[in-house]
């Protein structure tokens, strides 16, 4: 019987030191995680979409910098921007090819573009816009893209 009683009293024990022990596990954000993967993805591929021209007003753009209309800056949309602070994509550098006429310009991530049509468009300055439009009235033009 002593026997009996000690192995229950060991297999209770055994079972309870086996028993899953709660860990603390630090998860990011959801929008920053997805901000993140987006940015990630972005490196590797290239994109297609629109580009339409914005000034900059004298005013912060989202990546807390001023600017001016002439600088060869871009905001993209928030699927690669994300919604937390800073931005994801602020500072990184992007090659634009205006797709109807071949031209093709390096410019800098400096805002969050909240109206463009497509995740994959991007607003331009009007600096950037007139080097790959050669200065053509605001509008939108097809450009395909890739960050360096």
């Amino acid at each position: 019987m002593f026997s009996k009683t000690v192995l229950v009293v060991l297999g209770l024990a055994a079972s309870v030191l086996a028993a899953p022990q709660p860990i603390q596990v630090e998860v990011a954000a959801p929008d920053a995680l997805n901000a993140t993967l987006s940015a990630q993805a972005a490196d590797y591929q290239n994109h297609w979409g629109t580009g339409t021209v914005y000034d900059q007003q004298g005013g912060y753009g989202s990546c807390g910098q001023m600017h001016s209309d002439w600088d060869m800056i871009v905001a993209m949309t928030f699927a690669y921007q994300g919604h937390s602070w800073p931005p994801a994509m602020c500072g990184r550098q992007v090659v634009i090819t205006n797709t109807g006429n071949g031209n093709k310009i390096t410019a800098t991530v400096a805002d969050t573009c909240p109206g463009c049509r497509t995740a994959d468009s991007i607003d331009l300055s009007r600096g950037a816009w007139n080097a790959l439009t050669n200065g053509a009235a605001p509008g939108v033009i097809n450009i395909q893209w890739y960050m360096l």
